[in-house]
């Protein structure tokens, strides 16, 4: 028999060449302080439109953001620096960005959405636009409140995952079948103030209810995007160029309910 042959191979790599790249930013307290301010203001004035005819949730306050509003609280340059650099990044990772590459991008829409008990977001994902975001403002504690001896779900259910408040992106749920250990197919997370997650508008996500009386507030954003290379030849992202209008850059009537 032959001996068995005990060196290493010459090179083993084990790589992420499928699926989406997931922007995980951490905001500084002035930053943080900025678009809780604003949106602080954006939820007293009564004059602020109501976005939550358009969105998937359902959930009773998820307010208009514009263009406008973040350059008032110094925002916004903060914000499409986030997703451009988002962009460009995850771009660099499936190597789509070669030298002399431009990339463009702007935030075309934003809302803040301000979620009370149970309050939710069923699975849904974003259309309009190829990148979106969320930043959260706000996060209360609302663990181990709907399990244990005290909860709604009882003693039995202590040892359960608690998922109140968390979002969970889908990307390729068959794969959690049997326990797979060569991909993972969903992704929940637990947010906290000052965190915002960048992500393909395509991505499947849902937000669970939670209970107490307490605020979990976030401001939610889409853009677009686009990849050229030296040439100014079109890469990837919106076929249409940078020309994609929505309320977000239109002008807002201070002191009126009527926008156009």
């Amino acid at each position: 028999m032959t001996e068995q042959i005990k060196s290493h191979p010459k090179s083993f790599q084990v790589g992420k060449w499928f699926g989406p790249s997931l922007g995980t930013v951490l905001l500084e307290e002035e930053q943080l302080s900025a678009f809780r301010k604003m949106t602080d203001v954006l939820l007293s004035d009564e004059n602020t439109e109501s976005h939550g005819a358009h969105l998937a949730g359902k959930i009773k306050k998820e307010m208009r953001i514009y263009r406008s509003d973040m350059i008032e609280y110094g925002v916004n340059d903060f914000l499409e620096g986030c997703v451009r650099t988002y962009v460009t990044e995850a771009a660099k990772q499936h190597e789509h960005l070669k030298e002399g590459s431009v990339v463009t991008s702007s935030v075309n829409s934003a809302w803040v959405v301000s979620q009370y008990e149970n309050e939710y977001n069923p699975i849904h994902n974003h259309t309009g636009c190829e990148v979106s975001g969320v930043l959260y403002l706000k996060m209360p504690n609302v663990k181990g409140r709907r399990v244990g001896p005290n909860g709604i779900l009882g003693e039995k259910k202590k040892d359960k995952p608690d998922s109140d408040g968390n979002i969970v992106f889908v990307y390729n749920a068959p794969s959690q079948r049997n326990g797979n250990p060569l991909e993972n197919g969903l992704l929940e997370l637990q947010p906290h103030d000052g965190v915002m997650f960048l992500f393909p508008s395509y991505l499947l996500h849902v937000v669970y209810p939670f209970m107490g009386k307490e605020e979990r507030r976030c401001i939610a954003f889409n853009a677009i995007y686009r990849i050229s290379d030296k040439d100014k030849t079109y890469v990837g992202g919106n076929t249409e160029g940078m020309v994609n209008k929505t309320f977000y850059d239109m002008e807002k009537h201070i002191g009126s309910t009527h926008y156009e």
